[in-house]
């Protein structure tokens, strides 16, 4: 038997070496190229999928916004969304003592601070206390003013409470004098825009 020339096959064996070199490496640098796509595609479909997520949830606060809209631009206007309104406030009180024929309010303002949290309910809603003192002539100018304080008020209030006492021991007579004086509580609440808000 006869065994080929060795040297007559050496080019074409090295082609063929070559070309299987050449066809590996093909094959090993598409396998990496796919892989590296399979993962750009699925990276890409966790973005997209994230994206969908938050359009959603945008749309969902847009359409939670627009159905809300009138009642916080109404809150706004009223005076409980927003700084506080310490001016409207006393200015309220002095025009519910004239509607109730009074004269001589006392009154004070303590510091806004955070209202209770139980009462807050996760909004970032403050308390400011005002102190009042009114003269009165008889027990009913006070449900008067407080009634004439609940028409006139910006915001929103609360009265805490009211002390009645009187100003001197003197036996009753008819006159025009104020004898009682009221001290009343009277907590207004305002919610806070955060800062970046916009009223």
């Amino acid at each position: 038997m006869n065994l080929p020339p060795l040297a007559a096959l050496k080019w074409p064996l090295a082609l063929v070496v070559g070309a299987t070199l050449l066809a590996g490496a093909g094959v090993l640098w598409s396998w990496n190229k796919t892989h590296a796509a399979t993962a750009a595609h699925g990276q890409a479909q966790d973005t997209l999928v994230t994206a969908q997520s938050r359009l959603g949830r945008s749309r969902q606060q847009q359409q939670l916004i627009a159905a809300h809209l009138g009642d916080y631009e109404a809150l706004v206007a009223h005076g409980f969304v927003g700084a506080e309104d310490r001016l409207g406030w006393i200015e309220a009180a002095q025009l519910a003592g004239q509607d109730a024929g009074l004269t001589g309010i006392e009154y004070r303002l303590a510091p806004r601070a955070d209202a209770p949290a139980a009462l807050a309910q996760g909004l970032p809603l403050k308390q400011t206390p005002m102190t009042l003192t009114l003269p009165l002539l008889v027990e009913t100018d006070l449900v008067h003013f407080l009634v004439a304080l609940k028409q006139r008020a910006p915001g929103l209030h609360r009265v805490g409470g009211c002390t009645l006492l009187r100003t001197d021991d003197t036996p009753f007579e008819a006159t025009n004098q104020p004898r009682l004086k009221a001290e009343c509580e009277i907590v207004w609440y305002t919610v806070a825009i955060p800062p970046g808000g916009a009223a």
